[in-house]
């Protein structure tokens, strides 16, 4: 297995994407160990600038910070477990010294894969309401659907208030904001 490298926008994705990395490396290859991974964040105040200003130009040299100290520490190629980030993928994946996964297109190719015809897209709002996947599924026949602006600035609001801070009560609210933003993106026409 090739050393992973993670770059982590957020503590909370990285985290996710290393369990999940472990979990399925033990499942599929019946063992007890793990694969070799190095994962690298900067703080989080960064990359919200960046986002919240749109500068992708600056979000990409960022990223391609984290990538380059990953490549010194041996990394053969990059996972970004976060989908914001991806609106400078084409230009981080060009001047990446080493290959970098491009989870949109991932995801997309899964959702062909399960014969989705329609997806609801779901993260901050500029991910929601900025098109980061819609280019990608339409190409393969898929609909992308998100939620109202009521149901954007909800989940919006958790994502950013209660699950990157990692405040306690976050799984409460998340339930709140789930049940409420389904119950849009479902009779929600695209």
């Amino acid at each position: 297995m090739k050393h992973i490298g993670i770059v982590a926008v957020t503590t909370v994705g990285a985290c996710i994407c290393a369990n999940e990395i472990v979990t399925k490396y033990i499942e599929i290859n019946e063992t007890e160990m793990h694969p070799e991974f190095t994962i690298h964040a900067f703080p989080f105040a960064l990359y919200k600038e960046y986002v919240l200003s749109q500068d992708w130009v600056s979000l990409a040299n960022l990223v391609l910070e984290s990538i380059n100290k990953l490549y010194t520490s041996g990394c053969k190629f990059i996972i970004i477990p976060s989908n914001t980030p991806h609106y400078a993928i084409k230009d981080v994946i060009a001047r990446s010294p080493i290959p970098v996964l491009n989870m949109i297109e991932l995801v997309s190719n899964e959702c062909v894969a399960k014969g989705y015809r329609k997806v609801a897209v779901l993260g901050t709002k500029i991910t929601m309401q900025g098109g980061l996947y819609k280019e990608y599924l339409r190409e393969r026949g898929i609909v992308a659907i998100s939620p109202d602006e009521n149901g954007c600035d909800l989940i919006n609001n958790l994502i950013f208030d209660y699950i990157i801070p990692l405040k306690k009560d976050r799984h409460d609210f998340a339930d709140i904001v789930a049940k409420s933003v389904v119950t849009r993106v479902m009779f929600k026409r695209p």
